[in-house]
């Protein structure tokens, strides 16, 4: 090893080590034997101070019977001391009690006889201590009390030692009663731990030195190894270089977080040399660490589509090829970059296309219970004049034609049309001449496609709904249905980006329910619903950005409008309010009063107009129009310092959504680097992960003692169950685990994913967690759903008695479930303060 090498090892491991063995044994020294003295100290003392009351019991027993005259009192007091005389404890049998009056005189010493009933006022030990008077005073002022001396050695005259007893006064007579320990039993006990601890020290010390020894010969063996292994790495990167170059697809070799290669082909595309770019993000949407956290087998390279940012502010499309590499003992990337072709455009197309489909599919077989309106009658003898007013004020396309009690015939818009004002036909007529009939009727458990080819088979636009008993109740039109179809996806998204107005876009909202209710009732999956929840909500978000934008004018400097909580994590449902910010690039100084006065009212603007159409305001005011929530990069990187750093458990349970950001609108680079700021921020904070994990771990089941769900409202009437609350623990632990390792998903399900892919959950932790949130969140939707249809505002309550048993066991499981979560919490996070 060469002498600085060496002079730096000695430096930094080995002086270290000596100073640690040094610390830990004037430590043991100078902190724990003391710490142990005044331990055993205070654990004498209060033993003498539980004999004392014992003894004082047994005055208080015989001075009772003295008053209940079963003795004198001076009998009482003759039987008491001669009782507590002969009263001996310790190891030895040796330790005793005496008692003195407060004159003071002695009434009864076990030992020093020549002391019984003498004056004790002038008394004093080997040191000169009155220490009788001296006991009297304590029990005059305070009634018991400790006192220290010097006194012979229990029943050896010989044997002067310092002893400390403790006095308690016995008021009735006028007496103190006393007992002491020997201060040697103390120095005697801490001398064994003195030996014990000394030796103990010698073997740790010994221990370490042997294991220095070794270090310092392997430390000589590795730096040999070292030399050899950078030439080999030289070798290494020089290979990987000239297989970057030789590729006809633009590549680039990434080593330690850094981009140390690009190809020609690559820097062509992006139109400089990547190797000039500080971070990955630079050039590419996505994160350098979601990359690697998609590797699953090392020996496997992934692909995933992306954006790069080229020279000229263009951004292309990508499918990235990555494989992991081993360079040395380290872990390096080479990226293959390939520019999507108009191919993988329409297979991109085609793949939306076959969703929408599915989507019309699952539409079209939902019963038509969910579309029937209620039915307009007029009696057989109405005149077509009065049917026609009828229709005009109830605002209605269709009236049914009714004669004792039955639905003999329906007319419509067209029917007055052509048989009334193309023919000229006096309108005092009865409607009978000119309605349809017989009327076509279907059954309300009928489905939609089954109305379509019905409607289409009979050429009319009405049918009507029989119920159960044949009876027509209801009604269903050719446009209801018409109108149903056009709440798929791609549609209300086209629509939204279209709307010109917010109450055109408020109106596309109202139509979102219909189409999640079909969804729920053909048993599609809650990832499905939420991704076309996310989809809409996402896509209102940036019509109404633009819309602001148009209004205000061209913003002054790149800013990304993010989106926290729910919509964060893209797990919206049908009940949400608004969490969201804007974030803006670092300006000059003299520019930034401006770009907050801009931003500002950009989100005043787009809060007010997302609550127009459906989003509620935030009850916590964590919105864009809260001028706290606007900042540049660099005071959002405090704000997350300041949470993670100097985290306080309430502070960081309010700040809990704040790490479930994404960007839908703007710069997605500034958003990416607050997320690497975070990932970065995180790493090694112990308190911030265990107060994370309280608000987990303070989280209890309502279940009471028999294992019964609970009434959380205490209504006692029905018992209802916030399944918000339910899912909250789940989904904070897989925010936790994800930010413990990393991780940039916000997604509850995808997070679940990546914690099994890295092994953090075992395979039937992941299985349970994936049924409990897709459980959870499928009667959440249900409930919401319905309530949506009975025109009642959704909430996340459900009332337990409308669940069958399955559900409610199922529940049940799942409280277990999150009792695992929170056990594993504890094991990994309680220790970590």
């Amino acid at each position: 090893m060469a002498g600085g090498n060496l002079k730096k090892f000695y430096l930094s491991i080995v002086l270290p080590s000596i100073m640690a063995i040094a610390l830990f044994i004037i430590s043991i020294f100078m902190i724990i034997i003391p710490s142990f003295e005044r331990n055993i100290l205070d654990r004498k003392k209060e033993m003498i101070g539980e004999l004392t009351n014992t003894a004082w019991s047994l005055l208080e027993e015989y001075h009772i019977e003295a008053m209940n005259g079963k003795f004198t009192q001076e009998e009482a007091q003759q039987m008491a001391a001669g009782r507590i005389e002969q009263i001996r404890y310790g190891n030895e049998r040796k330790d005793y009690f005496w008692i003195i009056d407060m004159h003071p005189s002695m009434i009864m010493h076990p030992y020093t006889k020549e002391l019984n009933n003498a004056d004790l006022t002038e008394y004093m030990d080997p040191n000169g201590k009155r220490l009788f008077v001296e006991a009297t005073r304590i029990v005059a002022e305070d009634g018991e009390g400790f006192i220290d001396y010097m006194w012979q050695w229990k029943d050896d005259s010989t044997k002067i030692v310092p002893k400390l007893s403790y006095v308690k006064e016995f008021e009735p007579w006028g007496w103190i009663i006393g007992t002491g320990i020997y201060l040697e039993d103390v120095k005697e006990e801490i001398w064994i731990i003195k030996k014990r601890l000394f030796g103990i020290s010698i073997l740790i010390s010994a221990t370490i030195s042997v294991i220095l020894l070794i270090v310092i010969r392997q430390s000589l063996k590795i730096e040999r190894k070292r030399k050899l292994a950078e030439s080999e790495l030289l070798l290494s990167k020089q290979k990987y270089e000239a297989l970057v170059e030789a590729s006809t697809e633009g590549t680039l070799m990434i080593l330690n977080q850094s981009i140390i290669f690009s190809n020609a082909t690559f820097n062509k595309l992006i139109g400089y040399d990547a190797t000039t770019s500080k971070n990955f993000e630079d050039i590419f949407q996505l994160s350098l660490s979601k990359v690697i956290s998609a590797i699953d087998d090392p020996k496997k390279s992934v692909s995933m589509e992306t954006q790069i940012f080229c020279a000229d502010k263009s951004e292309k499309e990508v499918v990235l090829s990555v494989s992991e590499i081993k360079h040395g003992t380290d872990k390096g990337y080479i990226i293959v970059t390939k520019e999507i072709t108009h191919r993988n455009q329409i297979e991109k197309q085609a793949e939306q296309l076959t969703q929408e489909l599915q989507t019309s599919l699952l539409l079209m077989n939902q019963p038509i219970r969910h579309l029937v309106k209620d039915i307009l009658k007029c009696p057989a003898e109405c005149s077509i004049q009065e049917a026609a007013l009828l229709l005009s004020r109830k605002n209605r396309n269709a009236i049914f034609v009714q004669r004792d009690e039955e639905i003999i015939g329906i007319i419509n818009h067209s029917d007055f049309l052509n048989r009334v004002v193309a023919e000229n036909l006096d309108t005092s007529k009865s409607v009978i001449t000119i309605m349809t009939s017989p009327l076509i009727a279907i059954s309300e458990n009928a489905l939609l496609y089954e109305a379509v080819l019905l409607l289409n088979d009979r050429n009319v636009s009405h049918l009507g709904v029989k119920n159960h008993d044949g009876e027509i109740t209801g009604v269903v039109s050719r446009d209801d249905i018409a109108a149903m179809q056009q709440n798929s996806v791609s549609h209300l998204i086209r629509e939204i980006e279209a709307a010109q107005d917010i109450d055109h876009i408020h109106k596309i909202h109202n139509r979102l329910p219909v189409l999640v209710n079909a969804l729920i009732e053909s048993g599609d999956n809650t990832y499905n619903i939420t991704r076309i929840i996310t989809s809409v909500s996402d896509a209102i978000a940036k019509r109404i950005i633009r819309m602001a934008i148009e209004n205000l004018g061209e913003p002054p400097c790149d800013f990304a409008f993010m989106v926290m909580g729910s919509e964060g994590r893209m797990e919206q449902t049908l009940s949400t309010d608004q969490d969201n910010a804007i974030i803006f690039e670092d300006v000059r100084a003299e520019n930034l009063e401006l770009a907050i006065d801009y931003f500002l009212k950009l989100g005043k603007k787009v809060s007010h107009d997302l609550n127009a159409v459906g989003y509620k305001f935030c009850d916590g005011d964590i919105m864009a129009s809260n001028p706290k929530w606007v900042q540049p990069l660099s005071r959002w990187k405090e704000y997350f310092t300041q949470w993670i750093t100097q985290s306080e458990p309430q502070s960081v349970l309010e700040a809990s959504i704040f790490f479930d950001f994404r960007g839908v609108f703007g710069n997605a680079t500034l958003v990416n680097n607050l997320r690497e700021h975070v990932n970065t921020t995180v790493d090694g904070k112990s308190v911030f992960f265990y107060h994370m994990a309280q608000s987990i771990l303070k989280y209890k089941p309502p279940l009471n003692l028999f294992g019964k769900i609970i009434d959380q409202n205490h209504s006692g009437v029905q018992i209802k169950l916030d399944i918000k609350k339910v899912l909250l623990p789940i989904v904070s632990f897989c925010r936790l685990y994800s930010l413990f390792h990393r991780q940039d998903e916000t997604n509850t399900l995808a997070r679940i994913k990546h914690l099994y892919q890295l092994q953090v959950i075992p395979k039937s932790m992941y299985d349970e967690l994936v049924l409990s949130y897709n459980y959870l969140m499928h009667i959440r939707f249900r409930a919401q759903s319905r309530s949506i249809l009975l025109n009642k505002p959704p909430d996340n309550i459900i009332d337990i008695s409308k669940l069958t048993h399955i559900e409610v066991s199922t529940i049940k499981k799942i409280f277990s479930e999150i009792s695992n979560l929170q056990t594993m919490l504890n094991f990994d996070f309680k220790g970590t303060m």
